[in-house]
């Protein structure tokens, strides 16, 4: 048995095809009435299967023609179609001569159970089934735009259910747009105020601390000068202790106000040789410590788009950390470099210096943060938070690798 399968989706002729032939059934496929027609007349199929909404040719004009001729009309004819499925759409099929009419989806033996039912009753008729009604060519016409306008009229309706939906959900994303940009608005606001307190803050820092610091440098100083003979030695050592206090709360206070001021700076992006900047501060801290032998690595002509001034406090910090904890180490060695972590394009600059404990890493960028004693390594803990703020004002992020005794890594990608 040879079954003729007529649809313009091709998933739906693969799935006929599958269960037809799965049954024994040999099977011919076409995309359109037309191409339906063409194959009939080349080989005439035991029965056929055809779709109703398909281009060029739908399953009514399909039908229409195939029962008007001698050579095809005794054929049984089967509509199955997921588009045409109210009961004036089956009265009109029928009408034109098909021997059944099935709603998709159905379920696969109901399906094949109609199928067996339609080619066992031609078998049996001795004659071609006539259809009891005619169908005339001016009522196919009258009919069939009748079908055609309820089904426009069915996806107009649809579309129209379809676009109040979509002009639901704009209508509500415009009212969430509309909240969010005024919580953005109050949130900004809220900011500026809070930076308004910071920099009063900054202000009194500078002018009301420094203030007292300073009567207080001075009397020391004073009392040194005229009085130091006279506290003796317990208390010339009060009074040193007193005086680098002072100091370490001086360098607290302008650690304090760099910090606020990388956070309110202007950016202006420019080019930037990075190792130039690196060269600048090796050349610096070789002139402060000439007696230092480092082996120094720089890698030439790296070149980026950045804040000059920030970038150099990137380099002026990491490198100097980096001179720094490579003081006690016999053979001591510094590079600037480039390399690639995740696809991104990565800076970094590495020792083999005192290293640190990745333990610790959370807190290396905090401020005022030391993972070392002033004793075995002075400074006040400001350096990297510097270079932290000074990488995320360029969008960028900053980490670092390190081992106790075996030197460090800082990375950065802009």
């Amino acid at each position: 048995m040879n079954v003729l399968i007529v649809d313009d989706k091709p998933e739906n002729l693969y799935l006929l095809r599958t269960l037809l032939v799965a049954k024994g059934y040999e099977v011919t496929e076409a995309v359109n009435g037309e191409q339906a027609l063409a194959c009939a007349h080349q080989t005439p199929p035991d029965l056929i299967v055809s779709d109703i909404l398909m281009p060029v040719m739908d399953g009514f004009a399909l039908c229409r023609t195939w029962k008007a001729d001698t050579r095809l009309k005794s054929i049984p004819f089967v509509f199955y179609t997921a588009t045409y499925t109210e009961p004036k759409d089956k009265e009109f099929a029928l009408n034109l001569g098909a021997d059944l009419f099935l709603v998709k989806p159905q379920e696969i033996q109901v399906f094949l159970c109609e199928i067996e039912k339609v080619l066992t009753t031609k078998e049996k008729q001795d004659q071609p089934k006539e259809h009891p009604i005619e169908v005339n060519e001016e009522d196919f016409y009258r009919q069939y735009n009748v079908r055609l306008v309820n089904k426009l009229e069915d996806k107009i309706e649809e579309i129209a259910q379809k676009n109040r939906a979509l002009a639901s959900k704009e209508l509500a994303l415009y009212e969430a747009n509309a909240r969010l940009e005024k919580r953005v608005a109050q949130r900004t606001r809220e900011l500026e105020t809070v930076n308004k307190e910071m920099e009063a803050f900054n202000y009194s820092v500078s002018h009301d601390l420094r203030a007292p610091l300073r009567r207080i440098d001075g009397f020391s100083q004073a009392l040194w000068e005229e009085y130091a003979d006279q506290l003796g030695e317990q208390g010339q050592d009060y009074l040193q202790r007193i005086c680098r206090a002072v100091g370490h709360m001086g360098e607290l206070i302008n650690g304090m106000l760099e910090l606020s001021r990388l956070n309110h700076s202007e950016l202006m992006r420019e080019s930037v040789n990075l190792s130039a900047l690196a060269e600048a501060e090796i050349t610096r801290l070789r002139e402060a410590e000439p007696d230092r032998e480092v082996e120094v690595y720089i890698r030439p002509n790296v070149i980026v788009e950045g804040d000059r001034r920030l970038l150099g406090i990137v380099f002026d910090n990491l490198l100097d950390n980096a001179w720094k904890f490579t003081a006690k180490t016999i053979q001591p060695y510094i590079e600037f470099g480039v390399t690639e972590r995740e696809g991104e394009t990565a800076y970094f600059i590495t020792d083999n210096g005192a290293g640190f404990d990745m333990q610790n890493v959370d807190k290396l960028f905090g401020a005022f943060q030391r993972l070392h004693t002033p004793e075995a390594f002075p400074g006040i803990g400001i350096g990297l938070a510097s270079v932290a703020r000074s990488i995320h004002r360029h969008g960028g992020r900053v980490w670092a690798e390190g081992e106790i005794d075996k030197g460090a890594t800082f990375y950065f990608v802009l």
